[in-house]
């Protein structure tokens, strides 16, 4: 099959474009053809993964082929907005002429699945829409917005989306036939605890062998915990190395913290990295912490920690986390550690058991990788998604 994604993608940092790059990827080595559609380059640059030299072979796995809107080109005309939303239209128009694609498949409503549904109707191609927990929560209840959605909801072909959702589906008239249930899988070959680990010798005047390291991947601001974390850690006496994989809107605030809390030699930091790059990371880490609270979109249940349990990684997660948890028979202190991010003094505690005993770590992440074995099941849920395609086109 040839399907036109309509997506988030590298360099855009985040679950969803992370989701649809091992997707594309998954489905390009089942001999699919995968065009990507995109506006990743013009993305800002605080959300924006920095991509080295070797990563180019990466970006375009097999039968994956890429086509980004054009950052350099301005369109002036009053009031001024870039376009986005025609942009990505048009090219896919554009992209589904060319390849005589079959399908488009958009990720994310605003602007990818509005750009796929303009390209819908002109090129007579079903599509399906996808959607984060932001586009159900903050986007829907905008009043600007949610007429355009429930429209979209109505006419697109099939809405990909999560059990929890059924019912708020069911309150905006969408029938259930409309819905495909579906579960996010994480690729355990690709997060695999025998992958390469990233080399933190070139940190040398922080790591030295055999320290600790706990490692945050994602966007520094306050509802992801990190200004938490960096505060209990403060508090802890023993060598251990804090690994930042991290930038945002509070990135200068964060730096502000790592100095006054006299972490700054302690501290690695790293700009976002593709996803290909993730595993890699996990792998040079003691233990990866998700310690995120008081999310402002409730349903928000991001992938990266059961990433980590994969890789064979400790994990130290939320409460708020661990009660959204997707591995039902997960266990406090068996397959991860549990944490009120706003206890600074019981945080401080359980990442101390952390850094004083790796042994302990090392035993919660082989714990966790054997009850992701258990459910991670990434070829079946490439198969699930072959199987809504061809249901769509025949």
């Amino acid at each position: 099959m040839k399907i036109c994604l309509i997506s988030k993608y590298p360099p855009i940092e985040g679950g969803e474009s992370s989701k649809a790059y091992w997707l594309a990827k998954g489905l390009g080595e089942r001999g699919h053809e995968i065009y990507i559609v995109t506006n990743a380059w013009e993305v800002e640059s605080n959300c924006r993964e920095r991509f080295l030299e070797e990563d180019i072979d990466k970006y375009q796995p097999k039968n994956v082929t890429v086509y980004n809107t054009s950052p350099f080109i301005s369109h002036q005309y009053i009031p001024y907005a870039n376009p986005f939303t025609e942009k990505l239209a048009s090219l896919a128009i554009d992209v589904i002429k060319k390849y005589d694609v079959d399908l488009i498949d958009s990720w994310y409503i605003l602007p990818f699945g509005v750009s796929a549904f303009i390209a819908k109707i002109i090129t007579n191609k079903p599509q399906i829409l996808r959607h984060a927990g932001s586009d159900m929560s903050r986007l829907l209840d905008s009043p600007y917005l949610s007429t355009l959605f429930i429209e979209l909801f109505n006419k697109v072909d099939k809405i990909v989306t999560y059990p929890e959702r059924r019912k708020q589906f069911l309150d905006l008239g969408i029938p259930e036939e409309k819905m495909f249930f579906n579960r996010i899988c994480v690729d355990t070959k690709a997060f695999n605890p025998n992958c390469k680990s990233f080399d933190l010798s070139n940190y040398s005047e922080i790591y030295k062998d055999n320290l600790p390291v706990i490692t945050y991947i994602g966007k520094a601001s306050k509802q992801k915990g990190i200004f938490k974390l960096t505060k209990a850690l403060s508090k802890i006496n023993e060598d251990f190395v804090l690994l930042l994989v991290t930038k945002g809107r509070e990135i200068q605030k964060l730096k502000e913290n790592i100095g006054k809390f006299k972490l700054k030699n302690k501290t690695i930091f790293l700009d976002f990295v593709p996803p290909w790059r993730i595993p890699a990371i996990m792998k040079a880490s003691t233990c990866v912490v998700s310690p995120e609270w008081d999310f402002p979109v409730t349903s928000h249940t991001p992938i990266l920690p059961r990433e980590a349990m994969c890789m064979g990684r400790c994990t130290i997660i939320s409460k708020d986390l661990f009660n959204k948890r997707t591995y039902t028979d997960m266990i406090d202190r068996v397959h991860t550690i549990v944490v009120d991010p706003t206890n600074i003094k019981s945080f401080k505690n359980n990442l101390e058991i952390v850094i004083k005993n790796p042994a302990v770590a090392e035993e919660i992440g082989s714990n966790a990788r054997k009850l992701a074995e258990k459910h991670e099941n990434f070829n079946e849920y490439v198969k699930r998604i072959e199987k809504l395609y061809r249901n769509i086109l025949y």
